[in-house]
């Protein structure tokens, strides 16, 4: 089962907070992905609604990010053409509105099922597999700070979109996720393995040593528990690299902490 993406709110209105909590409560579509809290736990944001027309509210927005890279904003306005932040929201909140600009936020880290130019890209093709969202969104963050050479990252939110996605594209470092809705890491690790050469680091909270043999059986690489240390991500970058001769050797002693 996927996390849940926690969403806050700063500088909104009481009338608009009110009417935040009753879309909360009467959308179930909502409910089920989104976990409303308060503006108390701002730090347990993975995004956060901001009032975009109040220079106090962005001014705070803006220290929070600085904080927190990994925090998304989703600016709410009556600007039409509002240009800073992630995303926007137009005002009054409305519930069809609202859903569609979580789903574009969750979408961003989400493969749009664009397959990786071969003949054109030279940089390393990783995917990140994973049904959460702020896993997703931290794995990004990481591997862009931790990597010094030329990577595309893709992502996929399930074991079938990631089968498809490496049946019509190559990658050459895959991190997978275990435990996910439909077909989980094992058998999504097993099928992509007999289809393609990709080194698969599986991410998991699993901890067991039997976890750790199904995980050796399914053909997976590595073996590494939630959440990884920047030293372990840049450890099994190095082996990656150092089990592909073809690229160049140079890089593995490039992977680390910027």
């Amino acid at each position: 089962m996927h996390d849940e993406i926690n969403l806050s709110y700063i500088g909104l209105t009481e009338l608009e907070v009110r009417v935040l909590k009753s879309i909360f409560t009467l959308a179930p579509q909502l409910n089920e992905n989104y976990l409303l809290i308060t503006p108390d736990r701002l730090d347990e944001a993975d995004v956060i609604l901001v009032n975009a027309d109040s220079p106090d509210t962005v001014q705070k927005w803006n220290l929070l990010s600085q904080k927190n890279e990994l925090i998304t904003s989703l600016m709410l306005t009556d600007n039409e053409h509002l240009s800073h932040g992630d995303f926007k929201l137009q005002r009054p909140i409305r519930v069809q509105k609202l859903v569609a600009a979580l789903e574009e936020i969750v979408d961003q880290t989400r493969s749009s099922f664009e397959v990786p130019d071969s003949d054109s890209d030279t940089s390393t093709r990783i995917l990140v597999v994973d049904d959460s969202f702020p896993v997703r969104k931290y794995m990004e963050h990481k591997l862009n700070e931790l990597v010094k050479f030329p990577i595309n990252i893709s992502f996929a939110a399930s074991g079938e979109e990631a089968i498809d996605l490496t049946s019509r594209g190559k990658y050459d470092l895959i991190f997978l996720d275990v435990m996910m809705e439909g077909v989980d890491g094992y058998k999504t690790c097993k099928t992509i393995k007999s289809n393609t050469e990709a080194y698969i680091v599986m991410l998991t909270s699993k901890k067991s040593p039997f976890d750790k043999v199904r995980g050796t059986m399914s053909g997976c690489d590595a073996y590494v528990t939630k959440p990884p240390t920047d030293e372990r991500l840049v450890e099994e970058i190095r082996k990656f690299l150092l089990s592909r001769p073809s690229l160049n050797a140079g890089s593995a002693a490039r992977a680390g902490a910027r």
